[in-house]
């Protein structure tokens, strides 16, 4: 039979025996791991129900499926590429059994190497590790816009530096700067005015009052109207502990 100008087409590739042995092999060792995984670490959440991960499984699977038509065999390189997708499956496999506790690890190193990071340390807990000059500022926001405090447990109330004040919303040419205070500066004078909505971390408050500062300021201060409205709050070993 005439097979037309441009040859005779190539053969058929088939999946060797071997091939289909070492594949299955691989996904089974795959899944063997998450079995072991589920059953020795029952206090974590089961990678078993995890849709994303068995979607990953699945393109390991097609990945590997180069092994379906192995016929000879280097049984020192085969034996290597074997582990090495054994490896990689089980870091993934230990990765999602294990991510809230390396989210948590990832934040701590985060904090310390940007302190104002509040990091939730446990149910209803948050730690702020202290800055090179000993005191303790946090990332926040009020009326959705980011604020950069400093806790401060001298100051009586949540106080607004006229530029944080301003970049919230808060008309300052509307405000009465009629509320003498004394700060290490002297006497200064400030404004009553409200927040729609306090965050830090991942405590919100809403409708909270504050004291916006007539004179420019390094940064506003969380003060004792903030604190008290936690359970708790501890300093020691340059962390700051508030829980609620």
């Amino acid at each position: 039979m005439n097979s037309g100008p441009w040859g005779a087409p190539p053969p058929r590739r088939r999946p060797s025996g071997l091939g289909v042995t070492l594949w299955f092999a691989g996904l089974a060792g795959i899944v063997l791991l998450l079995w072991l995984l589920a059953r020795n670490f029952p206090e974590q959440d089961s990678p078993l129900g995890d849709a994303y991960l068995w979607r990953t499984v699945a393109v390991l699977a097609v990945v590997s499926s180069g092994l379906l038509y192995i016929r000879d065999v280097n049984l020192k390189t085969t034996t290597r590429n074997i582990l090495l997708w054994l490896g990689v499956a089980g870091v993934l496999m230990i990765g999602f059994t294990f991510q809230d506790e390396l989210r948590r690890v990832g934040m701590r190193l985060r904090s310390d190497l940007i302190p104002g990071t509040a990091v939730e340390t446990g149910d209803h807990e948050m730690t702020i590790s202290e800055s090179d000059g000993g005191s303790y500022f946090v990332y926040g926001a009020v009326n959705g816009a980011p604020v950069r405090f400093l806790i401060d447990t001298g100051a009586g109330e949540i106080v607004l530096s006229p530029a944080d004040a301003k970049r919230a919303g808060i008309d300052l040419n509307g405000l009465t700067f009629d509320r003498p205070y004394e700060s290490a500066n002297g006497i200064g004078h400030g404004a009553r005015s409200a927040l729609s909505s306090l965050t830090v971390g991942p405590l919100s408050f809403s409708d909270v009052d504050v004291a916006v500062n007539g004179a420019a300021m390094s940064s506003s201060l969380l003060g004792m109207t903030f604190l008290k409205r936690l359970k708790s709050f501890q300093f020691g070993d340059r962390k700051l502990v508030l829980r609620w």
